[in-house]
């Protein structure tokens, strides 16, 4: 009747596994339903009455949940991080999660967000000169006019992301793949892809001939920007479709 009386009590609070206050309190009154199941138990009850007459103690607890819930929602909502205009300079942004932050016009050289989840972040007008990049989920992450001088990028994810009017000169994206990615009007002077997978990836406006693209293989949308823009694409593979 005890594995009974847990299972009952987890149906309640199931949907809301997710809720950390929520699983404490799961916690606290199946603790509290087995001392009242085994008081009347005590009291000469079978188990069948003590089991009903315990789980007819708990009342309605689904609106206390619900509360719980919805504040837990509104706190993650009002976690959307807004680290604009601060001088952030080596910070330690490792192993966070941030979706749709903010890093808006600050200073944040040498900083390293290794092990982080950026999705749908921006960076606008930044300094993340000699930053770390190192395993970093970049989805739909906007860089725009943002310096990257010295940045390191490794094992990232760029699905959507979109680098505009960046200064990308230089940087080694070697061995990385890109999907949907679009760089515009940013300088790729000297910038590495080599060894690179590229899917449906756009270099609009931007000079991509000193760009080393060696080892890379890309589909044809990919390979048709890189050519109109007159890439050395020499040492690149072609591959069938898109995502």
């Amino acid at each position: 009747m005890i594995e009974q009386l847990k299972a009952h009590v987890h149906s309640i609070f199931s949907p809301y596994q997710n809720v950390k206050s929520a699983q404490e309190l799961e916690e606290e009154l199946t603790q509290n339903l087995k001392e009242k199941y085994n008081d009347y138990k005590h009291k000469g009850y079978s188990d069948a009455e003590a089991y009903k007459l315990t789980v007819d103690s708990i009342g309605e607890v689904s609106e206390l949940v619900e509360s719980i819930n919805l504040q837990h929602s509104e706190l993650e909502q009002a976690v959307q991080m807004n680290y604009s205009k601060q001088r952030l300079r080596d910070s330690d942004f490792r192993s966070v999660t941030v979706h749709n932050g903010k890093f808006n016009s600050s200073d944040m050289k040498g900083s390293d967000f290794s092990h982080s989840d950026l999705t749908k972040s921006e960076f606008k007008s930044s300094n993340l000169h000699n930053c770390v990049f190192e395993d970093v989920n970049l989805t739909g992450t906007l860089f725009r006019g943002t310096a990257l001088k010295g940045a390191t990028f490794e094992k990232c994810i760029f699905d959507q992301a979109h680098f505009k009017t960046c200064d990308l000169a230089g940087i080694n994206f070697d061995g990385e793949t890109f999907h949907q990615t679009i760089f515009e009007s940013s300088a790729l002077r000297k910038a590495s892809f080599r060894n690179t997978t590229l899917h449906n990836v756009q270099f609009r406006m931007s000079d991509v001939k000193r760009v080393d693209f060696s080892g890379s293989k890309m589909d044809k949308l990919t390979y048709n920007f890189l050519n109109g823009a007159k890439a050395d694409l020499s040492n690149v593979t072609l591959i069938e479709g898109g995502i």
